[in-house]
């Protein structure tokens, strides 16, 4: 940004008009961006067209090594030149290609385009179809970079075609000298550089985070040596440093959401401290504007959600439930424009369950399925599926509903695969159409309504009709098929249609497995339908004009261990009258204290089983039963590796067993719920 030297003016391009504070921002963010030059000099290759550049880059490389900040440079070197830049962000995507689709929609009309992909991780399930369908449709100048943290498929370069177009980059650390430049520009002391580079490893984001609490070291001390375990150690420093409870909320939210919103902090204080506080969080080192909100680095968000739920369990959870009672009646009053995204974020919160089902809202692994909506060529593909899952009359229901509401299917793909594996409908239905009379399963929501009330003008049935293959008890633990994008759509069906939806229905084989499930989300068996085969099927309702959406999110929430002290009757025995997410956070506070006599003798669950040996005699007990069912056996021996045989890391525990780091944590996170529950049980 120019200056006015003394006694005269400078005219520059644009210096009569104010600037906006996105530039002021890129600006600033230019100045302190450091390194990268090869990649830089790649894409600037690319951007020229040279005969032997490339035009797809795929950088990849650990959280905060400075992906997106790459990103963002590329971009302005991309404007600088007069190319027309699109963003993609994989967290929005997940496993939709339609959504990917929409999103990056103005290339084809973009002059010079150049699309970025951030965070690809997050739909790394599309990596495939992205090489094979989507990417030969651009246009041909386009230039495309995508990040994220894994390495990209070898078919890129073992496809004659795509070789000489692709070039795979691995981000590096911060060399040393791009270290103490970086540290420089954030007013670190000369001094301090070589102690803090030696702990951050020219890690970006550690080095950032260091830098905020230099100024505690002393004038001189060259000697600054925190603990090794980096962004929990800097944090809690930083935390300590807030300026007000309202800033503090902000941090809270910032740790258990995925966009913060001046919409979210208003839950918590006034309208002028959420856009002080709103401003306060974009300037910090480990939060970046995204295009719904503030996003917090990943890592910062696990490690700001686990301190403050440490510190204070009650007032975490009841965030929790204000969020969650907050964003589901916003999702059912939200234009169409924002009511996928705030959705979105309601289905986030699921993540926090202390049961087995939180898992299946959890980030997809490379494995899931990505979807892709409906459309007539593959529709002897979607009738094989059905045909193999439910045999011909199954076939022919199918067959029936493609006739009538194509638009109501969507269809899997599994990664590396653009064969469709699997497919769902979620069928609106009418007062006064033909279709009620040609499907069975029909006849049991004929009869719901007739017994309470007919459908008003305007008000619609949804009924989940199709889960084709049925997933199994297995499934519905791990979403390893489409369980997860299943349970995603009937949430989002629900809350969007609030005002016209009268009733929801899932239609579904394996009462057994099934039944215990849908009851968690307040979804009771109208009755078993023998009449559609083999297999257990049942019909289960939520009807709204008997209990609407509030009365709803306070049901559910309590069923997944989110109920606060105030709603909590106390029934249970007075030695053990703990609300039920303290109780949990309890269990889980004995795993963490394990080794600590002290700790475990300070554990409010002593009074409940008389000293801190019944403790972990129970809990003991808890996890070896996990054994029993070969489901959990995984579980426990996360469990087991993580807590119980040695003080260790979750990295360390996840080596020993051999898993990768997502597939070791879904496993612990599953195994502490399944403990956590069966302790609350007995």
């Amino acid at each position: 940004m120019s200056e006015t030297p003394p006694g005269g003016a400078v005219h520059r391009m644009g210096a009569d008009v104010p600037r906006s504070m996105a530039e002021r921002m890129r600006q600033l963010r230019r100045r302190g961006f450091v390194g990268r030059a090869t990649e830089r000099a790649a894409f600037a290759s690319a951007l020229r067209g040279d005969h032997d550049a490339p035009r797809v880059l795929l950088l990849h490389g650990p959280g905060g090594i400075g992906k997106s900040a790459l990103l963002r440079r590329l971009a302005d070197d991309a404007e600088d030149l007069g190319h027309t830049v699109t963003w993609i962000r994989g967290e929005y995507v997940e496993s939709s290609a339609t959504t990917f689709i929409a999103k990056a929609e103005s290339v084809w009309a973009a002059a010079r385009p150049v699309l970025l992909v951030d965070g690809f991780e997050h739909c790394q399930v599309l990596e495939t179809w992205l090489r094979d369908d989507f990417l030969p449709t651009v246009p041909e100048d386009t230039v495309i970079v995508v990040a994220g943290r894994q390495r990209p498929e070898p078919h890129w370069t073992l496809d004659p075609g795509w070789r000489p177009l692709t070039l795979a980059i691995g981000l590096e650390p911060l060399r040393p000298l791009e270290a103490s430049y970086l540290l420089r520009d954030r007013g670190v002391p000369d001094s301090l550089h070589a102690a803090m580079n030696r702990f951050a490893g020219g890690h970006p984001l550690a080095l950032c985070l260091a830098a905020e609490v230099a100024a505690e070291t002393p004038p001189g001390d060259a000697a600054w040596e925190p603990s090794p375990d980096i962004i929990e150690t800097l944090l809690a420093r930083m935390i300590d440093r807030v300026p007000s409870a309202a800033h503090e909320y902000g941090l809270r939210l910032c740790g258990h959401v995925r966009h913060v919103t001046a919409d979210l902090l208003r839950t918590g204080m006034s309208e002028p401290e959420a856009r002080t506080v709103f401003d306060w969080l974009a300037a910090l080192p480990y939060v970046e504007p995204g295009a719904h909100g503030l996003v917090g680095h990943e890592q910062v968000r696990d490690a700001l959600d686990s301190s403050f739920r440490w510190r204070d369990s009650v007032a975490y959870a009841e965030l929790h439930v204000r969020l969650w009672r907050h964003l589901g009646q916003r999702a059912s009053t939200a234009p169409p424009g924002s009511a996928t995204v705030i959705t979105a974020e309601h289905l986030y919160l699921y993540r926090y369950s202390a049961h087995e089902f939180g898992d299946l809202f959890e980030a997809q692994p490379a494995e899931a399925l990505y979807e892709r909506d409906y459309t007539p060529e593959v529709r002897d593909e979607v009738l094989r599926l059905a045909r193999e899952d439910q045999g011909e009359t199954g076939a022919r229901l199918v067959a029936y509903w493609l006739d009538r509401q194509p638009e109501a299917f969507y269809v899997y793909y599994r990664s590396g695969d653009l064969t469709p594996v699997a497919f769902f409908a979620w069928l609106r239905l009418r007062p006064g159409t033909d279709d009620w009379a040609g499907d069975p399963a029909l006849a049991a929501v004929r009869e719901h309504l007739d017994s309470t009330g007919d459908l008003n003008p305007g008000e619609h049935v949804g009924i989940a009709r199709f889960m084709v293959p049925t997933p199994s008890d297995e499934d519905y633990t791990t979403g390893a098929t489409g369980a997860t994008l299943h349970a995603a759509h009937i949430t989002t069906a629900t809350l969007r249609g609030q005002g016209r939806l009268a009733a929801s229905f899932v239609v579904a084989a394996g009462l057994e497995v099934v039944a215990p499930r849908l009851e968690y989300f307040d979804f009771r068996l109208l009755r078993p339908m023998p009449e559609l085969g083999d297999g257990g099927w049942g019909i289960f309702v939520h009807d709204w004009r008997e209990v609407p959406l509030t009365e709803h999110l306070d049901r559910v929430v309590s069923k997944f261990g989110w109920a606060t002290s105030a709603d909590t009757s106390g029934t249970a025995p007075e030695a053990a009258r703990l609300p039920q997410h303290e109780f949990f956070e309890a269990v889980k506070q004995a795993l963490l204290d394990w080794h600590d006599d002290g700790a475990i003798a300070a554990n409010p669950l002593t009074r409940t089983y008389g000293d801190s040996d019944a403790l972990r005699a129970a809990v003991t007990a808890a996890v070896d039963a996990l054994r029993a069912d070969p489901r959990h056996v995984k579980h426990q021996r996360a469990v087991r590796a993580t807590y119980l045989d040695r003080r260790t890391t979750q990295e360390a525990a996840a080596n020993r067993l051999g898993l990768p780091f997502g597939t070791y944590r879904r496993h612990l996170r599953t195994g502490v719920g399944q403990i956590c529950t069966a302790l609350w049980d007995r």
